[in-house]
């Protein structure tokens, strides 16, 4: 009896495992040095070596660090003409907000704006002391 469960379970924990430590076929990926504190919808990463993939069919961007990581919801962007691996980030005074990874064929996830950055912009526009955006780029490693 016990030998039975084993012959069904075993098998199929193989199966489970494996799939969950897959990369997918299509799974696009970068790596990159961040040199400074950023934010994922609301989490925020240390400066760190990082990876970033997505897999192209489910719109789920995977941010993987030493000491952390965060996923997003992204939408698809393509183009003919930026073909760098890189990560652009809007920049508030000294806080960075991920906003686009380019995968280096062309296509690129970027991130819906958050309410954490909705909020980094307000502060900005009614306190004119507060520096306004500008965008930070991270080529690939």
């Amino acid at each position: 009896m016990i030998a039975g469960i084993f012959k069904t379970v075993l098998p199929a924990s193989v199966v489970a495992a494996a799939a969950l430590f897959a990369v997918p076929a299509q799974a696009a990926q970068v790596e990159v040095h961040v040199p400074f504190s950023f934010t994922v919808n609301s989490e925020t990463l240390p400066p760190g070596d990082y990876r970033v993939s997505s897999d192209a069919g489910d719109g789920v961007l995977f941010v993987r660090g030493f000491t952390g990581g965060a996923f997003a919801v992204t939408n698809r962007v393509d183009s003919s003409t930026e073909t760098d691996a890189k990560l652009v980030f809007n920049k508030y005074g000294d806080q960075y907000v991920l906003r686009e990874a380019w995968m280096g064929d062309g296509s690129a996830r970027e991130l819906p704006e958050s309410s954490f950055e909705r909020g980094l912009k307000e502060k900005a526009r009614n306190d004119e002391a507060a520096p306004g955006s500008e965008q930070v780029s991270i080529p690939a490693l």
